[in-house]
């Protein structure tokens, strides 16, 4: 598509746990709208390979490898890609991981470590990123990765859900502090998708449960009204929308991209 057709020309994006999955749709995505890409990850080849993918499509990206449960490695993320980048528009808090096990045998540890990336670390990328919008004036897009397991709870997946439940919070507060910065917060809550973390879950859930692998996907699946499993790539072209131009009223929401599995 020409420049001028591209709804995300000109604009500077960090999307993080872009080496795979929603991330990396995501990050292509929004390179093929004119955006020039930070692709962020804990693996430093997972974000090469997909700042490869938008290189060898014509567009303009970085990879860089952070720990995101680390909140003295976000700032310096943050200013690395900037200085990429040029400038701050869009930052895409996708960096995550779930952990599939029954309520009354979750550890500690395991609670941390869901809760130090899918939640720390979103929040505090957000902080530095605002901070970044502001310094530089002009507003901006910050989008969280929520799931429908942020919408109810969840006795098999606990603590991914608490923090996907506590990531629509942060949202809305966020979307209420920096509202008159022009900065517009919104989440996204994708449902079943065709990616390594929903093998892993399918996988977990058959080990855990006795299921033959594929049957609690498929289970899931028969409870959306559309009845197919959602492409990273469809969550990727709501992600677009919601970070562009665009979108000049939608802030504080968490936005269902589910097929219609949940309708709140």
């Amino acid at each position: 598509m020409s420049k001028s057709e591209c709804r995300l020309a000109d604009k500077g994006a960090i999307v993080t746990g872009a080496g795979r999955g929603i991330g990396q749709a995501m990050a292509v995505r929004f390179a093929q709208e004119g955006a020039r890409v930070a692709a962020v990850d804990i693996d430093r080849e997972s974000a090469e390979a997909t700042a490869g993918l938008i290189r060898d499509g014509g567009g303009e990206a970085v990879a860089l490898a952070a720990d995101l449960t680390r909140t003295d490695r976000i700032e310096p993320m943050i200013e690395e890609a900037v200085s990429f980048l040029d400038r701050l528009d869009i930052l895409v808090n996708n960096a995550g991981r779930v952990e599939i096990k029954p309520f009354l045998d979750v550890t500690e540890t395991e609670w941390n470590q869901v809760m130090d990336l899918n939640l720390k670390g979103a929040y505090f990328c957000m902080q530095a990123g605002a901070r970044q919008m502001i310094r530089q004036g002009g507003g901006g897009r910050i989008i969280n990765m929520s799931s429908i397991s942020g919408r109810h709870g969840r006795a098999d997946s606990s603590v991914y859900a608490a923090s996907k439940m506590a990531i629509i919070s942060i949202t809305q507060s966020a979307a209420l502090a920096l509202a008159e910065r022009g900065i517009l917060v919104n989440a996204l809550c994708p449902g079943v998708v065709a990616t390594p973390m929903w093998d892993h879950i399918d996988e977990d859930r058959a080990r855990l449960f006795g299921y033959e692998r594929g049957t609690a996907r498929a289970r899931l699946v028969e409870k959306i009204p559309l009845k197919r499993v959602s492409e990273p790539e469809e969550i990727a072209a709501a992600a677009v929308f919601v970070a562009s131009d665009e979108n000049t009223l939608i802030t504080g929401q968490a936005i269902n991209v589910d097929g219609g599995m949940e309708m709140n």
